[in-house]
């Protein structure tokens, strides 16, 4: 894939969480061990995930409780993926915007988006139209790039050179502020991982190093539990509240 023009395809993302690096791997395990935890899935909920793509985390939910899923990505080869790939019989998806969610307002349980927000352009437009389809008393799990993550400031000028890219970094504290505006009263709050998440290879040579990866996770598993505001990746879990 040529990266100045970067596009994301089902072959990339699915490299990518289903790496042979440890990190990669370590972080796609916990991004799907985060999801379960937050949501708490119960049979016959409506739960709406919001940039599916392939079905990595799709599968988990699937798994995990008889709920009824429905799936939509801006990708139709991400979504022709899922489909070929989809173990839950009844398993709804669609290609679609997520700016613009073709669902009634307050039609569904649980909502989640993670790991794409950081990615649309209009993110904070895409989080009202999640709010707007999730019923009060609804859980919204969703996460976001951390501005003040170590990595951020190397990967924002890594992806300088790929045309077309986004890749937002936000405050913690503004997406908390935002998410509460528009209707969540956030509950949980947890952090993907500090420096065990994203690897940097250069020249033959990664940080972290593989042959540190396991003291390494110990090491950031400890910190993150602790000070999730400084993560690669920081997850809010909610609820949205009868306000108007």
């Amino acid at each position: 894939m040529d990266r100045t023009n970067f596009e994301w395809t089902p072959d990339f993302w699915q490299g990518w969480r289903e790496s042979r690096n440890p990190y990669r791997r370590h972080k796609s395990d916990r991004d799907r061990g985060l999801v379960l935890r937050f949501l708490r899935l119960s049979a016959g909920e409506r739960v709406l995930e919001v940039g599916c793509g392939y079905g990595w985390i799709s599968r988990a939910i699937w798994e995990a409780a008889k709920v009824d899923w429905y799936g939509v990505d801006r990708s139709a080869e991400m979504i022709q993926q899922l489909r070929l790939g989809a173990t839950k019989q009844g398993a709804q998806s669609a290609v679609v915007d997520a700016t613009s969610l073709p669902f009634g307002d307050d039609c569904f349980d649980k909502v989640l988006c993670t790991g794409v927000l950081m990615h649309i352009a209009q993110d904070i437009h895409a989080v009202r139209e999640m709010i707007r389809v999730l019923r009060p008393g609804g859980s919204l799990l969703c996460s976001f790039n951390n501005a003040l993550s170590p990595f951020s400031l190397p990967v924002r000028l890594w992806n300088l050179r790929k045309k077309g890219f986004v890749q937002k970094f936000r405050l913690p504290r503004s997406v908390r502020k935002t998410l509460w505006k528009y209707g969540v009263e956030i509950s949980e709050v947890a952090g993907d991982g500090i420096i065990s998440t994203v690897p940097i290879s250069a020249g033959g040579l990664s940080f972290p190093p593989a042959s540190a990866f396991q003291n390494v996770r110990k090491i950031d598993e400890w910190a993150v539990n602790r000070i999730p505001w400084l993560a690669y990746e920081v997850w809010f879990s909610g609820t949205k509240s009868a306000r108007p």
